[in-house]
Formats: C-alpha cells, structure tokens, sequence
C-alpha cells in the first residue's frame, strides 16, 4: 500500500514540476513576444517621428521664406514663423494630460494585446 503511495506521489510529482516548467516557458515566450512586438513599434514609431521633424522643419523654412517675402523683411517672417511655434508649445504644454492619456492608452494596449486574439489553446 505504501509502495503505492509513494509511487503516486513520485508520478504526479513529476507530472507536476513538468507542468511548472511549461508554464514558466509559455510565460517567457508571451513576455518576448510581447516586448518584441513594442520596441518594433516603438523603432516604426521613431523612424515617423524623425520623417515628420524633418519635413516640419523644411517646411518650416520655407514658410520663414515666403512670409519674409511677403512682408519685404525675412526678420518678419521668421519672427511670424517663431510665433506660431510659441504659440503651438503653449497649446501643447496646455493639453499635455490629455496627450499623454492618449500615448500612454495606445502601449497598454499594446502590452495587455488587446488588439491581438489571445494565445489560450481552443477547449473542445
């Protein structure tokens, strides 16, 4: 009888720590994925950002140098364009809660893979 227990114990113990051990797998798999698939975004999220910067600054030059045309003083125009600047980091520096709400919504949503479907395997 006890040379039945003991087998079983040993058994399920086995069974068990192999269990452990696949989950413990599964979570660092989820974990990689998860970490792989925000610093991809976060690399395309960069590339964009600097894509725009650069054609907002370009764009701003060229803007200076129209306006300075127009007012016959490139000082005027530049300062024109200085102005909007200002005026857009006081709108930003107003706003910036809501900013934020926004960018931090969108990585939680990437880490808790609410847009994915879930890894769970089918029940039957």
């Amino acid at each position: 009888m006890e040379d039945n227990t003991n087998t079983f114990f040993t058994d399920y113990g086995e069974k068990i720590q192999d269990y452990i051990e696949d989950r413990l797998l599964l979570i660092r798999l989820r974990t990689v994925k998860k970490i792989s698939n925000l610093m991809g975004q976060l690399i395309s999220v960069i590339i964009i950002a600097l894509l725009a910067t650069l054609t907002f600054l370009f764009l701003s030059i060229m803007l200076g140098f129209f306006l300075g045309d127009l007012f016959n003083n490139y000082y005027a125009g530049f300062g024109t364009v200085t102005l909007l600047f200002i005026i857009a980091l006081v709108l930003a520096v107003q706003y910036r809660a809501k900013l934020m709400r926004k960018f931090m919504g969108g990585i939680i949503d990437i880490i808790l893979d609410k847009t994915e479907e879930n890894d769970e395997p089918a029940k039957k």
